[in-house]
């Protein structure tokens, strides 16, 4: 059986097919109710004028002692029970008396021609008995000296009741049924009424219209729940796609700036005859800026795996403080050239991770507060607290303002609106961090007061407590 593919009529059909099933077994219980009503009148009339044989198979015989012998017995019926069988006003009713040796002793005008006798029932000689025969139903019983007395009647009149009660039972029931399909459809197109409307936000949104959210009027209904989890998913989807087209045009623009330099570079020197020290200083300029982009390229190579979620770690035993001492020893000549101070507080900090990336982290939060520290001091500190592993890098350079703080690990992000500032960084250091972290099931935090520095903070599972 082949069904639709819409869910709101496949209800409506096994609804329909329910209250087909529901009406067609209550009317056929009715039905037969009625029909046992009918069989139940009708042997009770029937077991009357059965009483009413046995009276006039007893009168003639009056007074008491020992019974005559057969031949004298007689039956005769009042005049006021016999019209009880009249075909004319008797209601169809009919009877038939046989003699013990089977011969027929009186049958009434109406009674069929081809009626035989029945026969004795077992264990008793004065039992009653019901018999249905074609289309007519009969009473009989068998008196002491071995008469039978037989009444009956068609049973037509009860059949077309029965059909006339059948039909009105059809007709109620179609009735019934049609009804019950149309408030079906109503309460179901009601029902699937906020489905149609969750399709079509979603069908919006599918257009491009992000600031679509479906209308939530029940929250605590299942279709209420569905759509705030919907709304929550097309919220998040809204900012993913946001991120992405903002980090594509953040990167076509910081992959347009190295290619314009070398492409003008080139094209300058090819213009004329050039002296050797013009070649090579745009050679020099040529180089730098294909170093830079090699450096954005890589960068954005590495993010597109974390996202792809095939970022190698190397897990294995470390300790954060050796890992945090080798920075500072590689970082300590830049930050002397620049007037800045190392500080390095370390306690042994064990730990279960990627040394390289990990160190990865470090430098690069490092380098981030040279670029921003002027003549000021680092100080870089492992402890282990809470079962973490923590290093924290703290400078004293000019901090981040409140409204920046929770922007800082996105891609491409700078507080400094402009495009050229000083470090020429293209905002993609802190992101790799946090990148590198969140594969380590570690934590990025950052705490910052304008005019005061900034603090930023690795917690890795302790040695013991981790993760791989």
């Amino acid at each position: 059986m082949m069904f639709p593919e819409s869910l709101r009529w496949r209800i409506q059909i096994w609804h329909g097919f329910l209250l087909a099933a529901v009406l067609v077994g209550f009317g056929v219980a009715a039905y037969r109710y009625q029909a046992a009503n009918e069989l139940r009148r009708l042997d009770g009339e029937l077991r009357q004028r059965i009483r009413v044989l046995a009276e006039g198979l007893r009168g003639p015989r009056g007074g008491a002692g020992p019974p005559p012998p057969a031949p004298v017995r007689q039956f005769a019926l009042p005049a006021a029970r016999a019209a009880m069988f009249d075909p004319a006003e008797g209601g169809g009713f009919y009877y038939m008396l046989w003699r013990r040796d089977g011969s027929v002793w009186a049958r009434s005008a109406g009674a069929p021609p081809e009626i035989e006798k029945p026969a004795l029932p077992r264990g008793s000689e004065a039992a009653q008995t019901e018999r249905t025969r074609g289309i007519f139903r009969e009473a009989f019983t068998f008196t002491p000296p071995g008469e039978c007395l037989l009444v009956g009647r068609s049973t037509e009149p009860e059949q077309a009741e029965l059909r006339e009660y059948a039909h009105w039972l059809a007709a109620i029931s179609g009735g019934v049924l049609v009804a019950g399909l149309a408030v079906g459809a109503w309460i179901a197109k009601r029902a699937f009424r906020p489905v149609g409307v969750i399709t079509s936000t979603a069908a919006r949104i599918a257009r491009g219209e992000w600031s679509e959210r479906i209308p939530v009027r029940e929250r605590n209904s299942e279709l209420g729940r569905l759509s705030t989890a919907l709304n929550e998913t097309f919220t998040q989807l809204e900012e993913s796609f946001a991120r992405q087209s903002r980090f594509t045009a953040d990167a076509a623009h910081e992959l347009r700036t190295p290619v314009a330099i070398i492409l003008s570079q080139a094209q300058r020197i090819l213009t004329k005859e050039r002296d050797a020290a013009t070649y090579q200083h745009a050679l020099e300029t040529c180089v730098k800026a294909a170093r830079r982009l090699q450096q954005l390229t890589e960068s954005l190579l590495e993010l597109a795996t974390h996202d792809a979620g095939a970022l190698d770690l190397r897990a294995a035993p470390c300790d954060l403080a050796e890992i945090a001492r080798e920075t500072a020893d590689l970082i300590q000549p830049i930050a002397a050239e620049r007037g800045i101070t190392i500080r390095v507080e370390l306690a042994p900090t064990p730990c279960s991770g990627d040394k390289g990336r990990i160190e990865q982290i470090i430098l690069n939060v490092v380098a981030n507060a040279l670029d921003h520290t002027a003549g000021g001091i680092i100080t870089i500190r492992t402890h282990t607290e809470g079962g973490k592993a923590c290093v924290t890098v703290t400078d004293t350079g000019r901090g981040i303002s409140p409204e920046h703080l929770p922007h800082v690990f996105e891609r491409f992000y700078r507080a400094d609106d402009s495009r050229d500032r000083k470090t020429g960084g293209a905002g993609l250091g802190l992101a790799i961090c946090k990148a590198i972290a969140d594969a380590h099931g570690a934590v990025m935090e950052v705490e910052s007061e304008v005019g005061k520095g900034s603090s930023f903070s690795l917690r890795i599972p302790a040695l013991g407590e981790g993760v791989f």
